[in-house]
């Protein structure tokens, strides 16, 4: 505990040095921290055995002559509002460690905003709601987020074990990792894999061990998240299949107003509209479709009718049990 302590107060001491340079003498940081002056001392001698540069000017107080931190930013209200709201919706994302991190860098944002522009934010962002997007007690427990990160930085590859939910078995991969993704609700990593010598998906909280080994790779220079999952309907992937799907006229309107997929194309029927599009694999779509219930029928591709009519059925089934 105590340590953590010594660390955070260690660069709070940087942060303000840096921030009101001359303003900090060792007394009046002393008094700030309410800690005795020799402890101050400390913590600027390990601040230089870091490579940061901090000398005294006499009753001045100190500065810092490393640039080892990013200079203001002249953000308007517009650039503000984005990066507030941002981090916002990262916030639910994220699990509890990463959270104190993100307040800190909201309130870096705001605070140094002029009055004005802070006093309109102040007003505005409350009333702007992010989706939450909570991740799982399971997730926030696993450290393989950390490893991914840290593989991804120093290209090199991963040995895992990975309980498969598709497969039902405990499969082992070596993975080349290429970006890290938070998708409905969760984690996941992309990367080629040897196993199967493909580009594949992977929930991290299904990891079961992970070790970073000293095996090199390269990203391919033309390969991009969005790229690769721009067919997807959420995060699978699959054959491209054109789907049609047909709506009722009573909930025509709310499948107009959104943009569901980058591919999709509408056309008003007599019955309602009809809704088409070309998907990286069906079987997300057939969640969806299931979603409107009676509303919404599948036209193409055939497989993806029977799947949902098979599902629709052992549904009922179920409720006429009880």
């Amino acid at each position: 505990m105590y340590r953590k302590y010594q660390m955070a107060r260690i660069l709070e001491v940087a942060s303000l040095i840096h921030k009101e340079p001359r303003r900090w003498t060792r007394p009046r940081l002393a008094a700030h921290f309410e800690v005795n002056p020799a402890t101050i001392q400390r913590d600027i001698d390990l601040l230089r055995e870091m490579g940061i540069e901090i000398v005294p000017r006499g009753k001045q107080g100190y500065e810092m002559v490393s640039d080892l931190f990013l200079p203001a930013l002249n953000l308007n209200f517009e650039e503000a509002l984005a990066l507030v709201t941002a981090a916002r919706f990262y916030q639910a994302a994220e699990g509890e460690q990463a959270i104190a991190v993100l307040n800190s860098a909201i309130h870096k944002i705001t605070s140094n905003l002029p009055k004005r522009t802070n006093d309109t934010l102040n007003q505005i962002a409350p009333q702007i709601e992010v989706p939450h997007q909570q991740i799982t007690q399971i997730d926030d427990a696993h450290p393989h987020k950390e490893q991914l990160y840290k593989a991804i930085r120093e290209r090199r590859q991963v040995n895992m074990v990975y309980d498969s939910f598709s497969s039902g078995t405990r499969e082992r991969h070596r993975l080349s990792p290429y970006a890290v993704l938070f998708r409905k609700h969760a984690w996941y990593v992309i990367g080629h894999t040897e196993r199967s010598d493909q580009i594949l998906t992977f929930r991290i909280n299904r990891i079961h061990t992970l070790f970073i080994s000293h095996l090199s790779y390269t990203i391919p220079e033309d390969f991009s998240v969005q790229k690769h999952m721009e067919k997807s309907w959420d995060f699978r992937l699959g054959p491209e299949t054109p789907v049609v799907i047909e709506f009722a006229s009573r909930i025509a309107p709310l499948i107009r107003e959104v943009q569901w997929h980058s591919t999709q194309k509408i056309h008003d029927t007599n019955r309602g509209l009809r809704f088409e599009a070309t998907v990286a694999g069906w079987q997300e779509v057939g969640w969806w479709v299931l979603g409107w219930g009676e509303e919404a029928e599948v036209i193409e591709p055939r497989e993806l009718r029977e799947w949902v009519a098979e599902t629709a059925e052992k549904m009922v089934a179920v409720y006429r049990k009880s």
